[in-house]
């Protein structure tokens, strides 16, 4: 009885989530005009990038961008050929539309890295580029347009994942999509306190809340919090694109994750005094992501629970542990396709149409609807993105996994040093 109860209870939550997701997406997006584009810095943080940086320097060079900018790539202590590369470019006279200057770090991590390239950069508008990212020809120009409000302290861009053989990063090109929709969607009500890869930032604007902290893993989340402080409010450039790459391996995948993770657990304990307070990031953003933390201690444990002793029931009792009914079993799990006999055995009366049931095929319905629009929106339909929403469960529980190890690690370390490592 309490399990139905917390089944239907955590349901409802996300019943909640996705239909306000779906409802706000349809509200019109608002179109920033700039009428003189602003003088722009491009930071370019690097540690050990000599395989990305030159490819990452030509894709910024060959970006359309109506005025002379300035690109400054700090190198944050490298031990390959990343400042020698980054030095060829800054001797080239081909690119008399742009400045490449390198600036020379002491592995202090990327906070400490952009505050170092602040004291050198000359634009009114800093764009902040990780080192394996690419950006697409008028993205500049996209990424900046939203400064046009004077209120605007930071500009996210849509990041996307680079093409790979990998199905390992056909997930992350699925994910990143969704992410980009929820940044897109909680944009519009206000609500954006989380920038990727590739965003910029009003110089002015991190100068009056001290620059880059670096107390924590996730340097973009606290420093946008402490800019909605200070009065200042964060939107999304969603046609400014970038592709990045991913962790191609799942030891990569499960470092950079636990870093991600263990960063948001820091960042809202670090600023818990905005939670619940009146204002969006306090009475929907950051509750939602406290939300997804409680949902992986909770909801893993039951699903698990449920794989298991149906697979103990139905199988291994009856000596069928290794069968082809067996294969079957765990495939409809980890596939919609279970979803979808789910909904037809409810339908034609086979499952009872139970309060449970109901509410399982109303938050399959919603959830599969914000993916399609996550991808039509943000990826566009292709092997990839069909594969990784057809099959995505299985990784979708790999990350509740992580969640759960990132929290237990957070609380027993409480380590918040900021250092680079590789996790491609």
């Amino acid at each position: 009885m309490l399990l139905e109860i917390f089944i239907a209870f955590t349901t409802v939550i996300l019943i909640f989530l996705y239909s306000s997701w779906l409802i706000i997406a349809a509200l019109p997006e608002k179109k920033n005009v700039l009428k003189k584009y602003p003088k722009l810095s491009v930071i370019i943080p690097a540690y050990n990038e000599e395989k990305n940086i030159r490819e990452t320097l030509q894709s910024v060079l060959s970006a359309d961008y109506p005025d002379r900018f300035e690109i400054l790539v700090v190198d944050d202590g490298s031990k390959d050929r990343t400042a020698e590369i980054v030095k060829g470019f800054a001797k080239s006279t081909r690119y008399s539309y742009a400045a490449v200057k390198l600036v020379k770090g002491t592995h202090q991590g990327k906070a400490k890295a952009v505050n170092l390239a602040m004291r050198y950069a000359k634009g009114d508008i800093l764009a902040i580029l990780d080192a394996d990212t690419l950006i697409e020809k008028d993205s500049l120009k996209k990424l900046v347009a939203p400064f046009s409000e004077r209120n605007v302290g930071a500009v996210a861009a849509t990041l996307r994942v680079k093409k790979s053989l990998n199905p390992l990063t056909w997930f992350q090109h699925f994910e990143y999509a969704v992410s980009s929709s929820w940044r897109y969607i909680v944009d519009k009500v206000n609500g954006l306190c989380i920038v990727p890869g590739f965003c910029a930032f009003r110089k002015s604007a991190l100068g009056k809340v001290g620059g880059f902290k670096g107390d924590t893993a996730v340097e973009d989340y606290d420093i946008c919090l402490h800019l909605m402080k200070a009065g200042y409010s964060i939107k999304m450039a969603p046609e400014a694109i970038a592709v990045t790459k991913v962790p191609e391996t799942f030891s990569g995948l499960v470092k950079q994750r636990i870093r991600w993770n263990r960063g948001t657990i820091q960042t809202l304990r670090i600023h818990s005094d905005l939670l619940l307070k009146r204002h969006t990031i306090g009475l929907y953003t950051m509750p939602t992501q406290i939300y997804w933390f409680l949902n992986a201690i909770i909801y893993l444990p039951v699903v698990l629970y449920q794989i298991i002793s149906g697979y103990l029931q139905y199988f291994v009792s009856y000596g069928n542990a290794v069968s082809f009914a067996a294969l079957a079993y765990f495939l409809k799990w980890f596939t919609v396709f279970g979803m979808v006999e789910f909904i037809f055995n409810v339908s034609n009366g086979i499952y009872a149409a139970s309060m449970i049931n109901i509410l399982t095929i109303i938050i399959f319905s919603l959830s599969f609807i914000f993916a399609l629009f996550s991808i039509i929106k943000f990826s566009g339909f292709n092997i990839y993105s069909i594969a990784s929403l057809l099959f995505f469960f299985p990784y979708y529980l790999v990350t509740l996994v992580i969640y759960l190890f990132s929290m237990v690690y957070e609380l027993v370390t409480g380590d918040r040093g900021e250092k680079w490592e590789k996790s491609l």
